[in-house]
């Protein structure tokens, strides 16, 4: 999923110019918060050990939220070294679990 832009389109009429340019000024300081250019996956299985997720972000991830867990689990970001963090991120779990889990 590509990042989200409000594009301001010409007007004659100076009221939609007015309305677009305070849509603009509000949205853009969300649009341009990392978490809103993320990308949702379900069904995630993560081990107790290394598990290696392709994040499909097409970028280096910021972060992960969990937005469902299927099980008694905590999920944390794995400390080996991740040789390819533009595509994967290394996940661990403290007991093997499936998540719902939106990269950002």
């Amino acid at each position: 999923m590509s990042r989200v832009n409000f594009t301001q389109i010409w007007s004659p009429n100076e009221e939609v110019t007015r309305l677009q340019t305070h849509i603009r000024t509000t949205l853009n300081p969300l649009l341009e918060l990392p978490i809103s250019d993320g990308l949702l996956q379900t069904d995630l299985s993560i081990e107790t050990s290394d598990t290696v997720i392709d994040h499909k972000l097409g970028r280096q991830y910021e972060g992960f939220i969990i937005t469902r867990l299927k099980s008694n689990s905590v999920i944390f970001e794995s400390s080996s070294t991740n040789d390819t963090p533009d595509r994967t991120i290394i996940l661990k779990a403290s007991a093997t679990a499936t998540a719902d889990i939106y990269f950002f």
